[in-house]
């Protein structure tokens, strides 16, 4: 079986986290995302299958909760820095 990432999404939209598992196919997948989602309280869930040998990794699709909170939009405030 193929081993797939799950990324949890949090609403502003970052992923902190995955975790691999292996899924029968894209739709066992993307039902283990909707599982994954409910389980870590995130907006959603972002899916890819990592590449066989030198291929490009694919994203497989998102999975959203529905009672998740809309991602907030933050828009740079003018002149502000950042303490590197």
């Amino acid at each position: 079986m193929p081993t797939y990432l799950f990324y949890p999404r949090r609403a502003d939209g970052v992923s902190l986290t995955f975790i691999a598992e292996v899924a029968q196919d894209d739709r066992d997948a993307l039902e283990l995302a909707g599982e994954i989602a409910a389980a870590h309280a995130c907006v959603g869930v972002f899916v890819w299958q990592p590449a066989a040998d030198e291929g490009k990794d694919r994203f497989v699709g998102e999975v959203v909760r529905p009672d998740a909170a809309p991602a907030r939009e933050t828009a740079p405030r003018p002149g502000a820095s950042a303490t590197v």
